[in-house]
C-alpha cells in the first residue's frame, strides 16, 4: 500500500467516524445507520497501515469516549417522563391522550411526575403540545378509594401465532390483563367537518394511545366496529371542547 492510498483511507475513515458519531449522538434515533458508518470509518482507519498505531487508535478512542459520555446527556434531554397513568379499575379498551392546544385541561406535576387521570370514556384531552422522546410510563388501575394496581406493559410480539417464525417458549397467558401498544402515537385532521365544509389547521391534533386489555380481547372484542365507535366519541368530545373554548 502506498502512502497516498493510506492517507486517503485514513482521512476518509476520520470523516466517516465524525459522521457516524453525529448519527450516534445528535441523531440517535437513526443510531443503526450511524453505527454502520462509524464501523466503516474504524475499518478504513485500521487498514491505513502507513499510519502508526498511535495515529490510528487515538482518534478512534476519542470518538468512542465522546459518544459514551454524550449518550446519558442526550437521553436525559430527550426523555418524556416520568409519567403516571391512572385508569378506572373497570375500564377495558383503547385509551387516547389527545393533545389539542387551546382545548382541554392542563396537567400539574407531582412527586411522581405528570399524572394522567383517564376518564371513564378513555379519552383525555390536554391543552398542550405533544412531546416526543424516550418514555418512562407507569400504568395503574385505580378504584373508588384510590387504591392502585399496577398493570404490566405487554408486547403482542411475545405471543405465538401461525405466522410467528420464532416461537416464544415463555408465551404469557392470553387472558392476562395488561397495557398493549403503549407509546403509540398518531395525528388526525378531520378533512370535512360536521357542516360538510373543508377543515382547517384548527382541526389538527396529535394523540398517544394504549390499550387496557388481554391479548385475546385485542382482536376478539376490540375490533373494527369498536374502533369506529371510539373514534366517533373522540371526535365529538374534541368538537365539544372547541365549542366551550370559543
Amino acid at each position: 500500500m502506498t502512502a497516498k492510498t493510506s492517507n486517503i483511507l485514513y482521512y476518509s475513515g476520520l470523516i466517516l467516524l465524525a459522521i457516524g458519531a453525529f448519527g450516534l449522538t445528535f441523531a440517535a434515533f437513526f443510531a443503526i445507520i450511524g453505527l454502520l458508518v462509524f464501523i466503516v470509518g474504524i475499518i478504513l482507519i485500521l487498514v491505513s497501515i502507513k499510519k502508526s498505531w498511535k495515529h490510528r487508535l487515538i482518534p478512534i478512542g476519542l470518538f468512542l469516549i465522546g459518544i459514551v459520555a454524550f449518550w446519558p446527556i442526550w437521553r436525559a434531554l430527550n426523555a418524556v417522563g416520568p409519567e403516571v397513568f391512572l385508569i378506572p379499575e373497570n375500564y377495558r379498551g383503547r385509551v387516547n391522550i389527545v393533545y389539542k392546544k387551546g382545548c382541554g385541561i392542563n396537567l400539574e406535576k407531582s412527586e411522581e411526575g405528570l399524572v394522567y387521570k383517564i376518564p371513564n370514556d378513555g379519552i383525555l384531552v390536554l391543552d398542550k403540545e405533544q412531546k416526543f422522546g424516550f418514555i418512562e410510563h407507569t400504568y395503574y388501575l385505580i378504584d373508588s378509594k384510590g387504591v392502585r394496581t399496577e398493570l404490566p406493559k405487554m408486547d403482542v410480539r411475545d405471543f405465538n401465532e401461525e405466522w410467528t417464525l420464532e416461537k416464544n417458549s415463555n408465551e404469557p397467558p392470553r387472558d392476562k390483563l395488561g397495557v398493549f401498544h403503549w407509546g403509540r402515537t398518531g395525528s388526525m385532521l378531520r378533512m370535512i367537518d360536521e357542516n360538510g365544509e373543508v377543515s382547517n389547521q384548527d382541526d389538527l391534533y396529535t394523540y398517544s394511545e394504549f390499550y387496557v386489555s388481554t391479548y385475546k380481547d385485542l382482536t376478539d372484542r376490540f375490533d373494527f366496529k369498536y374502533e369506529r365507535k371510539f373514534d366517533s366519541i373522540r371526535d365529538i368530545k374534541i368538537e365539544k371542547c372547541k365549542t366551550v373554548v370559543k
